[in-house]
Order: structure tokens, then C-alpha cells, then sequence
């Protein structure tokens, strides 16, 4: 049975966060990159919390890290996101994954 690691692997003011998310069985990660003016545009525009954000699409995501086939990256931001603030769902978020080679 794999289980998937989380990780923080940036999270610099100056910069955009950056998650892992590890199949400790295969060894493949899919790095979630959230970026920095996502989340001031959602403090200006909206009142919603970003960690609350964060931690739902982050749980969106894990969904797919059994599944994995190589590593791969994927950007959350406004246009990936839209005016509604919703997490991505997995099955959306498949086709915005690049694989890091």
C-alpha cells in the first residue's frame, strides 16, 4: 500500500509556494506551485482564507499521486482558478499537469 507525503518546499514571502506531493511507493511527486498574487487577489476581491484554500486543493490533488506514471508540476493561479476561488478538481487538473523531465 502506498501512502502520499506532503511536503512544503518553498514558502518564501517573495516568492510563489511550492508543494511536493510523494507516492512513497513509486517515488513520483507532483510539485503544486500556488501562486504569490493568487492569493493576495483572493484577500482583495473576497474574504477567503488562502491556508483553508491551500489545504482543499492540496487534498483535491492527493487524489491523484497513487496514479502517477513520472513527475510532474502544476500552477495554481488566478486563470487556473477563476473568479469563483474554487479548488481544481482532480479530474480537471490532470490536463494542466506538465511533466518534469
Amino acid at each position: 500500500m502506498s501512502n502520499t507525503i506532503i511536503e512544503k518546499i518553498d514558502a518564501r514571502e517573495d516568492k510563489d509556494k511550492t508543494w511536493r506531493l510523494s507516492d512513497s511507493q513509486s517515488g513520483h511527486y507532483l510539485n503544486v506551485i500556488f501562486d504569490r498574487n493568487l492569493e493576495e487577489g483572493m484577500k482583495v476581491k473576497r474574504n477567503f482564507s488562502f491556508n483553508r484554500f491551500e489545504s482543499e486543493q492540496i487534498n483535491e490533488l492527493t487524489k491523484l499521486v497513487p496514479h502517477l506514471t513520472g513527475d510532474y508540476s502544476i500552477s495554481i493561479d488566478s486563470n487556473a482558478v477563476g473568479l469563483a476561488f474554487m479548488p481544481i478538481a482532480n479530474c480537471d487538473a490532470k490536463s494542466m499537469m506538465v511533466e518534469i523531465s
